[in-house]
């Protein structure tokens, strides 16, 4: 005796949409190299059975699911590991930008993207950078690149006007910095409200010569190069890529080029410049 459950008519009315639409499923995919079905027996509910087809179990459930070889092993992630003994984790792929962060000699992230000389990695929950010079990547020769939108002043100007006299400027609030006194002033309306020692670049690493704008003010940063790294640099203003005007506190020779090319100052002066100065403010550099 045949003990196979009985379907009736309307049961197989209900699931012939169903049928009609797995069967045209499963052809694609097969069609696609992509999927490997199972079928295996299901039990009929109340609302009908979940696929009808012919055949010696009458009630089917088609499940697809990936082909995947004996031996698959998944591709390993885009990742880097850290190389220096401290590399900072920004919030943009330049040093200018906001530190969220660091990874210490031996740490791993994973990378999800590149831009110029920036790894785009995932850290603490959120995207972050982190400079390609200190760390060693692995399995990113895929990583796709990164637009990065520029920010409303230009970071690297593509024309640097000429270094201009007081007379020439016509701006209502400006900084002069005159490297061959190694002095900064501070012009309101014409008047000089300010006027103090710094210290510029060093002969191998100048301090930039021109017209430029403040671009980033940041109240502490750190900084870094090939040679140095400096925690927690007070008031930061940035007019040109990575040159800033900032404070120090590892030297007090200001009236001497001291400097990788940044600007140092007092920090009771720095201090004052920060609060006065707001982005876009001209900074004008002369010999």
């Amino acid at each position: 005796m045949d003990s196979r459950p009985l379907v009736t008519e309307a049961q197989r009315n209900r699931a012939r949409p169903a049928e009609v639409a797995a069967r045209w499923i499963i052809v694609a995919l097969i069609t696609l190299g992509l999927q490997t079905l199972v079928v295996r027996p299901a039990l009929a509910t109340a609302a009908g059975p979940t696929l009808l087809i012919s055949g010696p179990h009458p009630l089917l459930e088609w499940e697809v699911g990936p082909v995947k070889p004996a031996n698959y092993q998944p591709a390993p992630p885009p990742r880097l590991t850290v190389g220096a003994s401290l590399v900072n984790v920004r919030s943009g792929p330049s040093a200018t930008t906001e530190k969220l962060g660091s990874l210490a000699r031996g740490e791993e992230a994973r990378i999800t993207g590149v831009f110029s000389d920036w790894w785009r990695i995932w850290y603490q929950g959120r995207e972050a950078w982190i400079s390609r010079a200190h760390v060693a990547a692995f399995d990113a020769a895929a990583v796709p690149e990164v637009d990065v939108p520029l920010p409303l002043l230009a970071i690297s100007p593509d024309i640097i006007p000429a270094p201009a006299t007081a007379e020439q400027i016509n701006e209502p609030r400006w900084i002069n910095v005159d490297l061959s006194e190694q002095r900064l002033t501070a012009y309101e309306n014409g008047v000089a409200v300010n006027s103090y020692l710094v210290s510029t670049g060093l002969p191998g690493t100048p301090t930039p010569e021109g017209q430029f704008r403040i671009w980033i003010k940041l109240r502490y940063d750190d900084m870094e190069g090939d040679d140095y790294f400096l925690e927690d640099v007070p008031y930061v203003m940035y007019f040109y890529e990575g040159y800033g005007l900032h404070g120090v506190w590892w030297h007090g020779n200001f009236g001497n080029p001291m400097s990788h090319g940044c600007i140092n100052q007092p920090n009771e002066q720095a201090a004052w410049l920060f609060e006065w100065a707001n982005v876009g403010v001209l900074v004008n550099v002369h010999p």
